[in-house]
């Protein structure tokens, strides 16, 4: 059995440890976001030089010439690449980038999310993501020509997400690109359009190349009958050049299957996704890529910056693609909190146990004070705040812009779909209700739904009070926003149940004619047969009648509403089906995601929508 010699945290213990026991030691929290923070340190530099030779033809003088004469130039691929914004792949890719790095969006100052998900990729699925897109992504190759996009991986050279599912998203979409400029009557230039599969051929053998390969024009099928891609115009539009990724790994390009020989690629005939794993693994052969990195203990170094310094103190295991599975060591630390408190987090002095001490007192502070920890993506995604949907008076918005009384500004309608409040909400109510003589010009209605997966049934039992909030309020032509802590997954649920039952499913999302014609105080016609006094009293600040909310919220509460709904549009029809499938609810979203970037409900929250719309009795 191989043994290692591994000191304590403060280095003056060595201990001899197997293997086994090294891999468990680097698991540990700051053996990881060392090897973070080490895969980090000059990565733009290290990238760039491997793209020196990758971006020009083959005919060009050496590096050492192409770095004198082409790097400068900002006409040159090398120069163009030089100003190419920087991206992580989701999760794992996030770790590996300062927040203050990554790209933001043009059109909307909200940071661009790209997600290519390895499990796509993988042997025998070979998927193309109908729900993940990443139109955001093709938006920045319209503007730059390229982009580097990062992510990593503990046991391989390159992620399935680099070495596969990017690939096939590639071939996919400019496949997809021809057919739709083929039916609008438009130029196909298919005579130089790459339609071609391109895979790093050291990756991916010739065997499973072919089978990816036999694949695409299926997968390009159901896109194309999928109908995810809304703004077809928009997409022709923006898709000026075929996609094509190159790899880099180990400070070197990967070659490419189609030309092995080589791993140039042409920069003017293609937007170009630079695939970049920063870490650094054994080219020796053999799986165990771990090895000790001995700090410096001498404080007086010279170094070019603090965190150089706080860096190169450290002693620690080094673990490749150490930002992997996050959720085995991270203690609930995110990128973001990471990068804003590092230096507490490595501080070199600390033993293994203190720095998860030092991670779980970090990260409880965050979650007992969110406002007061600026720089989380949260906050990156909510520069903005608010997006508006379609042509419609509706916004979805995060926490931040239901605030009182700035929220009034902007809105007469104020949907809260989370189970926290802000302090002052009660109050900047109360003071509209008497300034305006109990003649109230605000709404609000809070559905008390807990975040992600502590919420059961909730979503779903508040789910018609909700629709029924913001239909009524649209109808008197009001400002309506529906927002959630981050404005990412529960608010963007309830908006898409209001865009499947209420809007024409194309895009841009806009009201069906007959919205106009409906009647809300019809709803109970089946249960109430007087209207009474008590039907007149309004529930809380919701402008809604209480005995509706009461009801609905009761056992048989949304049958009581798809019933309503069924008579107010279907009053002729004898066949009642439901109103949302998966499928229209996945066009739902993407016509959401085309103003609202970020919006991204769970799993389980799409779900939850599903069974809404399709597990009702009246279907059976």
């Amino acid at each position: 059995m191989t043994m290692n010699i591994h000191h304590s945290s403060h280095g003056n213990h060595p201990v001899t440890v197997s293997n086994r026991e090294t891999r468990k030691i680097a698991c540990r929290s700051r053996h990881r976001i060392s090897s973070i923070l080490r895969d980090s340190q000059d990565l733009k530099q290290r990238v760039l030089s491997a793209l020196r030779l990758a971006l020009a033809p083959d005919v060009l003088p050496p590096v050492t010439a192409i770095t004198d004469i082409d790097a400068s130039s900002s006409s040159s691929p090398c120069g163009r690449a030089e100003n190419w914004p920087w991206l992580p792949n989701k999760h794992c890719g996030s770790w590996y980038l300062p927040p203050t790095e990554w790209k933001t969006s043009t059109s909307t100052n909200q940071g661009v999310e790209v997600y290519f998900k390895s499990t796509d990729g993988h042997v025998g699925t070979y998927a193309m993501s109908l729900k993940r897109l990443n139109l955001s992504l093709i938006e920045v190759l319209h503007e730059y020509g390229g982009c580097i996009l990062v992510d990593s991986s503990v046991r391989k050279l390159l992620p399935d997400s680099f070495s596969r599912t990017i690939p096939i998203y590639c071939a996919v979409m400019n496949r997809i690109a021809l057919k739709y400029r083929t039916e609008f009557g438009l130029p196909s230039d298919d005579e130089w359009w790459d339609t071609a599969l391109h895979t790093p051929c050291d990756i991916v053998s010739p065997e499973e190349y072919v089978e990816i390969s036999n694949l695409i024009e299926s997968r390009v099928e159901l896109l194309y009958q999928s109908k995810a891609i809304v703004d077809i115009p928009r997409f022709i539009d923006i898709m000026k050049k075929p996609i094509r990724a190159i790899w880099v790994a180990n400070g070197s390009v990967q070659r490419d299957t189609i030309n092995s020989h080589s791993s140039s690629i042409d920069a003017d005939k293609y937007f170009t996704i630079v695939c970049c794993n920063p870490s650094h693994y054994n080219t020796e052969g053999g799986r165990h890529h771990i090895h000790r990195i001995e700090g410096c203990n001498d404080s007086g170094g010279d170094y070019d910056n603090e965190e150089n310094k706080l860096f190169n103190q450290q002693s620690y295991y080094y673990i490749p693609g150490a930002a992997d599975d996050e959720d085995s060591w991270s203690r609930n630390l995110t990128p973001e909190l990471f990068w804003k408190n590092r230096e507490k987090i490595l501080d070199p002095t600390m033993t293994e146990d203190e720095t998860d001490i030092m991670i779980d007192t970090i990260v409880r502070d965050a979650q007992m004070h969110p406002h007061t920890n600026k720089g989380s993506i949260e906050d990156m995604y909510s520069s903005s705040d608010i997006d508006r949907i379609g042509e419609m008076n509706l916004w979805i918005g995060s926490r931040r812009a239901g605030r009182p009384p700035e929220c009034w500004e902007r809105f007469d309608a104020v949907l809260n779909v989370s189970e926290s409040e802000y302090p002052s909400m009660q109050q900047s109510i109360e003071d509209d209700r008497i300034g305006n003589h109990n003649a109230p010009s605000f709404y609000y209605l809070q559905l008390p739904i807990d975040e992600g997966k502590k919420d059961k049934h909730n979503l779903e039992r508040w789910m018609p009070v909700g629709l029924v909030f913001i239909a009524i309020h649209l109808k008197q032509s009001r400002r309506v926003l529906v927002h959630c802590a981050h404005g990412r997954d529960h608010s963007v649920a309830i908006v898409l149940a209001f865009a499947a039952l209420y809007c024409i499913p194309l895009y841009p999302l806009s009201l069906k004619p007959e919205f106009d014609r409906l009647d809300f105080g019809s709803i109970l016609s089946d249960v109430v047969e007087l209207i009474t006094k008590d039907y007149q009293q309004i529930y809380l600040q919701s402008g809604m009648h209480e005995t509706i909310v009461n009801n609905l919220l009761q056992d048989g509460g949304k049958e009581m509403f798809l019933r309503w709904m069924h008579t107010s549009w279907q009053q002729n029809n004898p066949v009642i089906e439901p109103f949302a499938d998966k499928d229209s609810l996945r066009i739902a979203l993407h016509l959401v995601k085309r103003n609202r970037e970020n919006a991204e409900p769970t799993r389980s929250t799409m779900q939850k929508l599903n069974r809404f719309f399709m597990s009702s009795p009246l279907y059976r």
